[in-house]
């Protein structure tokens, strides 16, 4: 189609990557994006503070999916990102008294070195057993999808799932592991077990291949991050794209169709004034309840799917202490807490020992997770109760002692989808209604994976499929 107008909903990283690639694929098109808020990024943000870079989301990205880093690439500024500090570039779990790290060569379900694993402390003598004997378990046809705990459970057993399986993916997508669709979310462990007919098998092959690197949980080295945070791939990607009209505190109130081309009705949050826009492409990258409820009368089979995709919410709480504060000296990148603890906190993420330049010498930052899907109400706990929590938390796996040095309270509401069984068929059900719909396009971290290099590849694909039309 000829697009002489794009106008993107959403500001966030999404948004962002949408304009850039649109600037690319149609140079002289007036691209417009509009964002409710006063900030740019969406969650992405970083702030400085008495020495401190904190992040309020994310603070790396991963190499693998290659999108972020290939938009660095095109950007220049592959020169101005960080790796992860090699120390002890591993996550431990936590248990009632103490903390263990992940074993080695363990990437969320793919196991690439059994002595490890067998060596660990975490699992018992029993659980090692079943460990072994998930060569033997047969692999499933997949005529329906399965949930995180059910897959886990059926190759590995209750106790491996819960103590290793279960924490290392919830501090990723903060979800019910019963609920959570395998195929939507880890679709790369489903096509081992259809190709090797085990995930130990799989490891095997990937080690002797020497494409699995080892780490525990994480692939850590294949991560990167700005060397003045996260918020900096916003402002790059911002600053590349100055024929773009940028409005923020712009709220959408009404989308409509017409004939020929699509009309927007905004809404100034500090003046009050009204807008019409009228575009020929419209690409949502709000969330899919928002981008639902923005197309209730364009077509109300639409919006109901969309708003069956739901959200989690979660907190996060940021503290920067002294190192001499820490009862050990822990320098591992993080600590993740198994749910059958029943603890308030999901994971803590030591950010000064992943990346130089987040503290001052001499400090720790330390970043606190607390909420999701499975605690829900925890977020609306007041601050001084949220920072409770997380002292408390580290004070059982660290041995923190004294009061920290810089707090910070965040809570995100209903920012992280929810990928339940049956999301990849109700994501196809979607798009193929969208065809209905010239000149429309949905992008963001609802439909088809969450995080930074996922978003951006879903604002690329929008584009194209838009100029494709």
């Amino acid at each position: 189609m000829n697009l002489k107008k794009l106008t993107i909903v959403g500001g966030g990283i999404t948004g962002l990557s949408a304009a850039f690639f649109a600037q690319r694929a149609i140079p002289d098109a007036q691209i417009t994006v509009l964002e409710s808020g006063e900030c740019w990024g969406g969650v992405l943000q970083t702030e400085s503070a008495d020495g401190y870079l904190i992040e309020r989301s994310a603070d790396m990205f991963t190499t693998d999916p290659e999108s972020a880093i290939r938009i660095c690439e095109d950007l220049g500024k592959t020169d101005e990102l960080l790796q992860t500090i090699p120390i002890d570039d591993r996550a431990y779990v936590a248990t009632d008294e103490t903390i263990h790290p992940v074993p080695r060569g363990l990437s969320l379900m793919l196991p690439s070195d059994l002595d490890s694993i067998l060596a660990s402390p975490l699992l018992s003598e029993a659980a090692k057993e079943r460990f072994l004997a998930e060569e033997q378990i047969p692999a499933s046809d997949w005529s329906h999808d399965e949930s995180l705990f059910s897959f886990a459970t059926r190759r590995f057993g209750r106790e491996v799932y819960e103590t290793l399986i279960q924490p290392l993916v919830g501090g990723i997508y903060t979800a019910d592991p019963a609920k959570l669709s395998m195929q939507a979310t880890m679709a790369r462990f489903v096509a081992m077990e259809k190709q090797h007919g085990s995930l130990i098998q799989a490891g095997r092959i990937a080690k002797g291949k020497a494409i699995q690197r080892e780490a525990s949980g994480a692939r850590y080295g294949m991560f990167r991050a700005p060397q003045q945070g996260i918020g900096e791939l916003i402002r790059w990607i911002m600053e590349s794209l100055p024929k773009v009209d940028f409005q923020n505190n712009s709220n959408v109130k009404t989308v409509a169709k017409t004939k020929s081309s699509w009309q927007i009705t905004t809404i100034d949050s500090r003046s009050g004034q009204s807008q019409q826009i009228e575009t020929d492409g419209l690409i949502l990258t709000t969330s899919a309840k928002i981008s639902g409820r923005l197309l209730q009368l364009v077509d109300g089979e639409l919006a109901k799917d969309l708003g069956k995709i739901e959200a989690a919410s979660s907190a996060v709480v940021i503290l920067g202490i002294d190192r001499e504060q820490l009862g050990q000296d822990f320098s591992g990148y993080g600590i993740i807490v198994p749910s059958i603890l029943n603890r308030d906190v999901i994971a803590t993420s030591f950010g000064s020992n992943k990346f130089e330049g987040r503290a001052p010498d001499g400090k720790v930052l330390i970043r606190c997770f607390i909420g999701g899907a499975l605690r829900r109400e925890l977020v609306d706990l007041d601050d001084e109760k949220l920072i409770a929590i997380a002292t408390e938390e580290l004070q059982r796996t660290v041995g923190f002692h004294g009061k920290p040095d810089l707090t910070r309270v965040i809570r995100w509401r209903n920012c992280m989808p929810q990928y339940h069984l049956g999301h990849r068929e109700l994501v196809d059900g979607i798009e193929e209604l969208i065809v209905n719909h010239q000149g429309l396009e949905l992008a963001g971290n609802s439909y088809r994976g969450v995080g930074i290099p996922a978003c951006i590849e879903s604002g690329a694909r929008a584009v194209e499929r838009l100029t494709a039309e």
